[in-house]
């Protein structure tokens, strides 16, 4: 093997290499810095317009609300002259609620103009402008209410009420214009702006004119280049196609090795594992003369039978027993699916012709106990390809992919599991569906791991099924894949080579 990796190194070493001097990343770069400027300029102009776009919408709710307060303010006013003039009760309602409204009006403006100090200072003005009219129009209603229209007349003609008027709409006159103004000025930066990325872009455009004839003679002269190299990477693939044979073999014989380490180490456990298992049988029939010597001591001496003694004898020891049987069972199963991946590991391949829809419906016939107690159903692909493989591992494969359908059926609904196929130029894909349980999305990988399982454990097994199948179909130089989704169903997917040869075999 080391040879090998040498022989690999030389060659990689030998082959030609291409580099890009300075001056011919030049333009590259340049080309990439252009487009980067640009980019960034077209991101500024875009926070820019972002921007004004909210400015003009809080200018507009500035102006909305500044022009609500105004109009609530003379609706109460105008309410309350109606009422005066005509005493007429009707005229109350737009007075009471431009009166009763105007306050949250003026908080909204208060709430919107945080921030800009002037205007913060004319809202101040506002609110007392607009406390004073209105406690203004409250007294000369009160006055008409309780009789005294004389009194009511006499406080409107007093021209109080109408300075605070002409106040109230210049100081919202001010906010109006405040805004508009801040409009105009980031209204002209915005084309300010818009004129700087129009001359930058055509600065960008012009360079990577100029880049882009840089860029042709640059690449003529690797072509040229290219062309050299391509003669040689062809010498160096010829000789490649041998190394790589080379170390395959070196994979293949340590893999066998590896094979041969897992047959010796599990065929040793399981020495130390019939021991423990024998002596577990032993410590259960000690354990019934403890119990008869039990009885006879609580029969003869009752003191001396506590109930932690009874406990110990009674519960824990065969509690304990339970458990050590329990494990070395489990330990025995795991054995000896070491033991049967390393023998098939060995065993040598023998390609044959394969009717594979009469092996499916043998296979079928075998668990039709199974399919009844499911109320499952397998049906067959009429026209399912033949192939030429080994037939042993063709059915281990098969067999573990339907057993596994029949097994995790979805509780309370009939089963269905399909078996199709199809030809693939050199290839055949075949296809088992299932309506079972389905499998989640994290464990497609996990459940072809050796003693690895996915889902509720709710059915026997060790978890060697699919890592047992997915050995196989390597072997037999193709692979397998899964989709499923849960409570629907799962879909296992083999591709195979039509006719196996041992060249295709993968160890």
């Amino acid at each position: 093997m080391p040879s090998t990796r040498v022989a690999t190194a030389e060659l990689l070493n030998k082959r030609p290499r291409l580099t890009l001097t300075g001056q011919r990343l030049l333009p590259v770069i340049a080309g990439f810095l252009v487009l980067l400027g640009v980019a960034a300029a077209t991101i500024w102009i875009g926070l820019s317009s972002r921007n004004y776009n909210l400015l003009v919408s809080h200018t507009l709710k500035v102006r909305s609300s500044a022009y609500l307060l105004l109009t609530l303010v003379q609706d109460a006013e105008t309410g309350q002259r109606g009422y005066l003039l005509t005493n007429d009760r009707s005229y109350l309602t737009p007075y009471h609620d431009g009166a009763d409204n105007a306050p949250a009006a003026l908080d909204d403006l208060e709430n919107l103009a945080r921030g800009n100090a002037a205007e913060m200072a004319t809202i101040g003005n506002l609110r007392t402008l607009v406390s004073a009219k209105l406690g203004e129009l409250a007294r000369t209603v009160t006055l008409n209410e309780s009789g005294d229209v004389p009194g009511a007349l006499a406080v409107v003609k007093n021209n109080s009420g109408n300075n605070y008027m002409t106040e109230i709409r210049r100081r919202v006159g001010e906010i109006q214009d405040d805004e508009t103004q801040m409009i105009g000025a980031e209204n002209a930066q915005t084309r300010v702006y818009g004129d700087m990325l129009g001359w930058f872009s055509l600065g960008g455009i012009i360079l990577v004119i100029l880049l882009g004839v840089l860029t042709i003679l640059s690449t003529r002269r690797n072509v040229l280049e290219l062309q050299g190299a391509q003669e040689a990477m062809r010498e160096t693939n010829d000789n490649l196609e041998g190394i790589v044979q080379a170390r395959i073999a070196d994979l293949q014989a340590a893999n066998e090795e590896i094979q041969r380490f897992a047959y010796i180490v599990s065929h040793d456990l399981r020495a130390p594992l019939v021991n423990v298992m024998g002596f577990t049988s032993e410590l259960e029939a000690v354990r019934t003369d403890i119990m008869d010597f039990l009885k006879e001591v609580e029969a003869r001496a009752p003191d001396l039978v506590t109930m932690d003694r009874r406990a110990a004898i009674e519960t824990d020891l065969p509690e304990a027993l339970g458990f050590i049987r329990s494990s070395t069972s489990k330990m025995d199963r795991l054995i000896n699916a070491i033991l049967k991946l390393s023998r098939e590991g060995r065993r040598v391949l023998t390609p044959q012709t394969i009717e594979l829809k009469d092996l499916v419906v043998a296979q079928r016939e075998s668990l039709s106990h199974q399919l009844a107690e499911g109320e499952a159903e397998l049906t067959v692909q009429d026209d399912l390809p033949t192939l030429v493989s080994d037939r042993l591992a063709i059915e281990q494969v098969f067999g573990n992919l339907i057993e596994n359908a029949t097994k995790y059926l979805f509780p309370g609904r009939p089963g269905r599991i399909e078996v199709r196929g199809k030809t693939i130029g050199s290839f055949v894909r075949y296809e088992i569906a299932d309506n079972g349980r389905g499998i989640d999305k994290k464990d497609f990988e996990r459940i072809f791991e050796l003693f690895r399982r996915s889902g509720e454990q709710d059915k026997p097994g060790e978890g060697i099924g699919l890592a047992h199948v997915r050995n196989l179909t390597r072997r037999l130089g193709g692979n397998i894949a899964v989709t499923s989704e849960l409570g629907k169903g799962s879909t296992f997917t083999i591709t195979l080579p039509a006719v196996f040869s041992n060249s295709d075999r993968v160890s």
